[in-house]
């Protein structure tokens, strides 16, 4: 009996205990119910929240430039939803070598790019990462083992030199990540000299970069095959050596070729025949864009048609044409030049697509300044003197178009202007780059020389306004030579002429010099900075973007484009008031938690004083 009466007897207490709290019967008993109420519904929100969190993501960035915030583009990549790419269905490593004690730049560089990897395992937890610190290995013969392997995978380390307490010491960085994924592997630079050459530029610029390199490295390596694009050669384009630099960065998302058309009619487009039926033949393009850069020499016809038909089949084109024909390296040797037209037979073509190119040169009073001997020292050396050369146009970007958008300006040499024809409804027509509305144009032949520099221009005479320089056009083209065929020709199924395009798109930018990067000492300058004036010119993105744009790519233009801002510390500032901040932060805190724990006091004595 007594077993069965004990459990009734603790079922009456529990009852009569949550009796009491529901119903109190004393001031002391609601207080206590009170608490108790509090408890429970704060654990119900804890729990709560914590099971909503395994099922919704939700963040605040309040960042200005949205630093902790990832593109479109990326998300879409990570929830599988990007089109003509396969889902992230299979684990991705990221591994990082830029770890251990290295200078501070370089740890914010690390951070961000945690952040951001932290960004990308949010969406997708096949997402994994992690860091290697290259020095920390107990062995100098580890060490040194471990390096020739990274240098046998094509890392090329950083010397970083730092002064610590009055000593200077040398130490070697990788600041690279290694991807892995199905089977591949892909080593990826972190470093990006896009906006300059010192330490913190190269830094501020990396950071901006690093959404981008850890997006195209997972593109590229889920993607597999790289699309193809080709360099136009047989018309006295630039030796490789002076395109080397945006060749290679190209090579990051291409295959880059090099194609001298020669007239062989597939040379651009493939043609594949049925077996049983010759009559059926399918087309292929051999590459995504043709990129024509600087040609000096006349198209054969032949050349010229097959280009055109390269273009009806959907291909792209990227024109970078002199309509005059001048350089510096000319100024070099002689006093003065003739600036004369360039007449290589494209530019008939590209009047028929809707593009003319003006024999002209632009003067612009918004442009580069160039160094010229003004006098001597006393010790015999050349005393230099900078002064605005109007024939080299800084042109600022125009952020109507995604191409042109947030770049820095670009910088021009010799350049003319392109007029727009009209007649093709097809075509939709959009400016990239325009000179400034202080412009001057000079109808060639035009003599140049460098006395030029010293005249001191009227800007009276730049008064012709805004003209293109680069234009974008998108739409189905008429053939150049469209009603000037024999019928032979026209009913020959191998050559299988078409007088309209499919939907495609070209670029046309009036100067070759574009393209070139310098050579200085047997070293390759990168393209688009200025020697003279150590700036870093817009050029070599702006032609990235060209081809991205041209090859379907446009979601990795806004990434490259992207705005980090970097808040450095004043070092000399903090160590001014290095002392005082140690002191305010010993004794504020104290004076705080002692003044909140005097003011509840005061207010526990008041609430519960017996009046």
């Amino acid at each position: 009996m007594e077993d069965n009466i004990k459990p009734v007897k603790k079922q009456n207490k529990l009852k009569v205990y949550l009796y009491r709290i529901i119903n109190p019967v004393s001031a002391k008993t609601d207080v206590k119910r009170s608490h108790i109420i509090q408890l429970v519904i704060g654990l119900a929100v804890l729990i709560l929240l914590n099971v909503a969190g395994n099922y919704f993501f939700v963040k605040a960035d309040l960042t200005k430039e949205k630093r902790y915030s990832l593109s479109s583009s990326s998300e879409q990549l990570l929830k599988g939803e990007k089109k003509n790419l396969r889902k992230l269905d299979d684990a991705v490593l990221i591994r990082c070598y830029l770890d251990g004690d290295i200078p501070a730049g370089y740890k914010e560089l690390r951070n961000a790019l945690r952040d951001v990897l932290n960004e990308y395992r949010s969406y997708n937890s096949n997402i994994e990462y992690e860091f290697v610190n290259p020095n920390d290995l107990k062995t100098e013969k580890d060490k040194a083992e471990f390096y020739e392997k990274l240098f046998s995978k094509g890392f090329s380390p950083l010397l970083i030199k730092n002064e610590t307490d009055g000593k200077l010491q040398q130490q070697y960085i990788f600041p690279y990540i290694e991807i892995f994924y199905g089977g591949r592997s892909q080593v990826k630079s972190l470093i990006s000299t896009k906006t300059g050459f010192t330490e913190d530029e190269v830094i501020k610029s990396s950071m901006q970069n690093i959404e981008y390199t850890l997006y195209s490295s997972i593109r590229n390596i889920i993607q597999g095959i790289k699309p193809s694009v080709a360099f136009l050669f047989g018309q006295g384009e630039p030796d490789a050596a002076y395109i080397v630099d945006i060749i290679q960065s190209l090579s990051d998302e291409y295959l880059v070729d090099s194609i001298n058309i020669g007239g062989q009619i597939n040379a651009l487009v493939e043609r594949v025949y049925d077996s049983v039926d010759n009559t059926n033949i399918k087309f292929r393009k051999k590459y995504e864009c043709l990129i024509v850069a600087k040609p000096i020499l006349p198209f054969a016809p032949k050349d010229l048609y097959i280009i055109d038909q390269y273009i009806m089949h959907g291909g792209k084109v990227l024109w970078l044409m002199d309509p005059l024909s001048a350089s510096m390296d000319s100024l070099q040797s002689r006093a003065a030049t003739m600036a004369v037209s360039n007449f290589t037979g494209a530019e008939e073509s590209l009047f028929m697509y809707g593009a003319r190119l003006n024999n002209d040169l632009v003067m612009d009073l918004q442009c580069v300044k160039v160094p010229i001997v003004t006098g001597q020292y006393g010790n015999g050396q050349p005393q230099m003197s900078y002064y605005p050369w109007n024939f080299s146009p800084s042109v600022s970007p125009n952020n109507k178009s995604i191409i042109s958008d947030k770049i820095n300006p670009v910088k021009f040499e010799f350049v003319s202007t392109i007029d727009t024809v009209e007649g093709n409804n097809n075509i939709v027509r959009t400016p990239l780059l325009l000179s400034s509305s202080n412009t001057r144009l000079l109808n060639a032949p035009v003599q140049v020389s460098l006395q030029m520099l010293k005249q001191k221009q009227d800007p009276k005479l730049f008064n012709q306004g805004t003209k293109i320089l680069a234009l974008l056009m998108e739409g189905q083209f008429s053939s150049a030579y469209k009603n000037r065929l024999p019928e032979e020709m026209l009913n020959n199924p191998i050559i299988a002429h078409r007088e309209t395009s499919d939907s495609t798109a070209m670029i046309v930018v009036a100067d070759g010099d574009i393209i070139i990067n310098s050579i200085k000492n047997g070293q390759v300058v990168p393209l688009g900075f200025d020697m003279y004036t150590n700036q870093m010119f817009g050029n070599k993105e702006f032609l990235v973007n060209c081809i991205n744009y041209l090859c379907g790519d446009k979601d990795l233009i806004p990434l490259r484009s992207r705005e980090v801002i970097v808040r450095k510390l004043d070092m000399a500032k903090i160590d001014r008031t290095k002392a005082q901040w140690q002191l305010f932060n010993l004794i504020v805190p104290v004076l705080i938690i002692a003044i909140l724990g005097g003011c509840i006091i005061l207010i526990r004595r008041k609430s519960y004083i017996r009046k």
